[in-house]
């Protein structure tokens, strides 16, 4: 039996399984009426850029990077809030203290002299003075988002589907007839489609790409692959280096082609099962909204699946259809084979300018990406006829000056091919995102079983407050069912036991989701 079980492609799950979407620990902790922590005292003078707690105060409320804090003080009574970065633990005048990190701090209204005090606004913290942590928490909060999505077979959050295969058949012989300007559709499993993935086309022989640009990775002999890379341009000018190793940032080919094809596939998706991890691309890319630089497996999409053959990873990007064919792959191994892209080849007139190349001609090289001369790998920001400008080496010393230089570009197949072929009505293929629905018009599969098999996320944009409500109230009263009395979540006064009181909130949570559960209707 294998130690590791490897489909080839990852299993239908929320695209950030970890993420928590539905609600939140301060949410619930408002409904159970738990406040914040008590405040805790300066411990030195606060700098312009944070302010300084002690170690026993750090380690029983809880402080984390992300919290938000009120402070006050004699000199600011009301108080302002902060947000945290990493804490840290500093040294203040010969005492380690801890610091919690923030921007624009006007340092001279909070000092110990004018009594300031630090309280954490996050409700449930990961201190060690309480028996319900935020980790407890949001670990509750993880089951339930599942719990929901399973119930009602719908999710307010981002779900990928990585490989489904529909049967097409178009019911009636080939032709537009009216009221119809399509050969004929494939209604998805999901409804809700936020981004079309891939839409694989069974050709007879093979699957033929439409929904997004696509390579495919061959793997022969894996003997030498050690130290061996695979680098990835992004189009801008960004680079991701994939190496051959036996780190969890690397894919591993000591065993065989399949194994190698499957450990690749597993580092470009960062795959959770055999905790690889995020390969960035450099320079770095951060997009509008995040703080967090682009990663390979915020990109592309890769699969090591039968389909395609032994030893095959098929990559696409997760751009738009023909948006990623700006995205460009080369390799510098000669027991790895890049398949179905664009080629493009030039001869290289020389270095000019300290770092752009003069070569014969850039016609087919993608407007920004990486390219090789088969040991030496460079990436270029842009380019002219002749030239490649703003060349900066990746891998081999030095950049080429002569010989001649290829590179590889993801392509998708539409009919006619990309000049010709498109994503719209009365085109190749359009979507019906709201009853994810696919229909097909100049391209179309055999008329087969599992003639398709498609890549896409789907979930709700918007998430409903009664929703939000349900998994309050579902998070809640499991706390109330496993409270140990460590908590504090005392009974007091009140008029319904605890026990009673989860036993409700459960049956309003159940009597919400009813409303939002997914059916089918056959008539």
């Amino acid at each position: 039996m294998p130690v590791v079980f490897s489909p080839g492609e990852p299993e239908t799950r929320p695209l950030d399984p970890d993420a928590i979407v539905y609600t939140t620990g301060d949410k619930i902790a408002q409904i159970l009426g738990i406040a914040a922590g008590e405040p805790v005292l300066g411990a030195a003078n606060t700098v312009s850029d944070g302010f300084f707690i002690s170690g026993t105060d750090f380690r029983e409320h809880g402080f984390e990077s992300g919290d938000t804090i009120l402070v006050h003080s004699d000199l600011d009574p009301l108080g302002t809030e902060f947000v945290i970065t990493a804490p840290a633990v500093v040294d203040v005048s010969g005492t380690k203290y801890v610091k919690l990190p923030t921007t624009s701090v006007t340092h001279a209204n909070y000092t110990t002299v004018a009594n300031t005090e630090i309280q954490n606004k996050t409700i449930f913290t990961n201190g060690k003075r309480r028996g319900v942590t935020k980790n407890i928490v949001n670990d509750h909060i993880r089951r339930i988002q599942d719990r929901i999505d399973n119930m009602t077979h719908n999710a307010w959050r981002p779900y990928l589907v990585s490989a489904e295969y529909i049967n097409f058949d178009t019911y009636k012989p080939y032709r537009r007839r009216y009221y119809t300007d399509y050969v004929g559709t494939a209604p998805l499993l999901f409804r809700n489609v936020q981004q079309i993935l891939r839409i694989e086309l069974w050709q007879g022989d093979d699957y033929r790409e439409i929904g997004s640009a696509e390579a495919r990775i061959k793997f022969g002999d894996v003997s030498g692959l050690s130290g061996k890379k695979v680098f990835l341009g992004l189009g801008n000018g960004s680079v991701a280096t994939l190496t051959a190793g036996t780190g969890t940032s690397n894919w591993r080919g000591e065993l065989d082609a399949n194994s190698t094809a499957q450990s690749f596939a597993d580092l470009v998706n960062k795959e959770d099962r055999v905790s690889k991890v995020a390969v960035e691309f450099s320079p770095s890319l951060t997009l509008a909204g995040s703080t967090s630089n682009v990663a390979v497996h915020n990109e592309f999409l890769a699969s090591a699946n039968a389909d395609y053959g032994t030893g095959v990873v098929k990559l696409t990007s997760m751009r738009a259809v023909k948006a990623g064919e700006e995205c460009s792959i080369v390799t510098d191994s000669t027991d790895i084979t890049i398949e179905q892209t664009t080629q493009a080849s030039t001869t290289v007139v020389g270095v000019v300018d300290t770092d752009d190349i003069s070569v014969s001609s850039t016609a087919n090289f993608t407007k920004s990406g990486v390219a090789t001369d088969g040991t030496k790998v460079f990436r270029y920001v842009s380019k002219t006829d002749t030239k490649f400008i703003t060349c900066t080496v990746v891998s081999g010393g030095s950049l080429p000056s002569s010989g001649t230089v290829t590179q590889n570009s993801f392509v998708t197949d539409l009919q006619g091919g990309s000049s010709s072929g498109d994503n719209a009505r009365l085109r190749d293929w359009w979507l019906d995102h709201e009853m994810g629905i696919i229909y097909f018009n100049n391209s179309y599969p055999f008329f087969e079983w599992n003639a398709i098999k498609c890549s896409y996320i789907y979930g709700e944009r918007y998430l409903e407050k009664a929703i939000e409500e349900a998994a309050t109230k579902l998070v809640a009263s499991e706390l109330l069912m496993a409270d140990d009395r460590s908590v504090l979540i005392p009974e007091g006064g009140q008029n319904i036991d605890l026990g009673s009181k989860a036993q409700l909130w459960r049956r309003e949570a159940m009597e919400i989701l009813a409303r939002y559960k997914e059916i089918v209707v056959f008539s």
